[in-house]
């Protein structure tokens, strides 16, 4: 029996992608091996709040500004934020507020909070 030409390309096409699928099915059986799961942590706001941190997400115009760095004019920034923007999930969330850089929430990290798993739960956490 002879082939024409097309015949013969499509005969080849379909040795050529049988031979790719059997590679990748030689490859995936060596190279998959049995993998560990991964630690889980759960993200800083599921974490109950510690006692005598700042919640930024409930604090008055006073305790935020008893923080280091955080004047009134910043203060009132937090909160016109969180009242625009919604509640902080993480503390780092912070940083949205114009007049919070780097440096502030730096000084602040240790003491703040964002009230742990309550937050969360009303943000979709």
């Amino acid at each position: 029996m002879k082939l024409s030409d097309g015949d013969r390309r499509a005969l080849a096409a379909v040795i050529a992608a049988g031979a790719a699928m059997v590679l990748c099915f030689a490859l995936r059986s060596t190279a998959v091996t049995h993998m560990e799961p991964l630690a889980w942590e759960p993200p800083a706001a599921a974490v109950p709040a510690r006692e005598g941190l700042v919640n930024v997400n409930t604090a008055g115009l006073e305790e935020l500004m008893a923080l280091p760095g955080i004047g009134e004019v910043r203060a009132r920034a937090i909160i016109r934020d969180r009242e625009e923007n919604g509640p902080y999930r993480y503390p780092e969330h912070l940083i949205r507020v114009k007049g919070v850089g780097e440096g502030i929430l730096a000084e602040i990290l240790d003491q703040i909070t964002t009230g742990g798993d309550e937050i969360a739960q009303d943000i979709g956490g």
